[in-house]
């Protein structure tokens, strides 16, 4: 399968020396993502053969509407996108999630599968007194240096990483993807990207109306 990645000059420069490509670790902002890479790495080892020992995987694109990554939107350049890397896969070698559901993970919110089960699962953050601050501080160290303890958060917290399985999904019309490694005779393109005020591979651009799309209200616009 065709797939697309967007990386850094230096990356490249690694590529190139090496002959493959992996996740470096000093670009991983830890404190702030490291509980979601912690499941994303614990769910892939279990459906994808790292065969490397890798520790971190690289992200790609696997679908966006009716191409493969985002187009080019007017915005702010990604920090250390520099290039765009199109390569190939087999399918079984990449772990792909959905691109709304993800920003459940990031947040510590319960993906529900429809709008009964998320009023379901609203009562309860309300019979606990439990708000959607306390659980992103459940997870976001870099913003929060403390959170809540108590055995019904603990147990909600549970509840909602259990929902988290329903991000492993091809269902969606914008799918992202990981895979261990990048090896240089599955790469088919490798583009040096302008600097020209465009936004290069994100989906996080400011629309005309000065906002970002809330992907967590995206979900919900579409649940039944």
């Amino acid at each position: 399968m065709k797939l697309v990645t967007f990386q850094s000059l230096d990356a490249v420069k690694d590529l190139f020396e090496k002959g493959y490509l992996e996740c470096n670790k000093s670009k991983i902002d830890l404190k702030k993502l490291g509980p979601t890479y912690a499941w994303v790495i614990e769910k892939m080892n279990k459906q994808v053969k790292n065969k490397f020992k890798s520790s971190y995987p690289l992200w790609c694109w696997v679908k966006c509407y009716n191409g493969i990554c985002p187009p080019k939107k007017k915005g702010s350049k990604v920090e250390d996108f520099d290039v765009k890397i199109t390569f190939y896969k087999e399918e079984k070698e990449v772990f792909i999630t959905d691109f709304r559901r993800y920003s459940f993970l990031l947040n510590n919110m319960y993906i529900p599968d429809n709008i009964d089960d998320k009023n379901k699962f609203d009562n309860k953050l309300d019979k606990y007194n439990i708000t959607k601050e306390e659980l992103k501080a459940y997870v976001r160290y870099d913003k929060y240096d403390k959170h809540r303890i108590d055995n019904e958060f603990l147990n909600i917290c549970s509840e909602i990483r259990e929902s988290f399985d329903k991000c492993i999904t091809k269902d969606s019309n914008i799918l992202q993807g990981c895979v261990w490694r990048i090896n240089l005779d599955e790469i088919e393109k490798i583009e040096i990207l302008k600097n020209d005020n465009y936004r290069y591979g994100s989906l996080n651009h400011i629309k005309s109306n000065g906002k970002r799309i809330d992907w967590i209200k995206d979900y919900y616009r579409n649940l039944k």
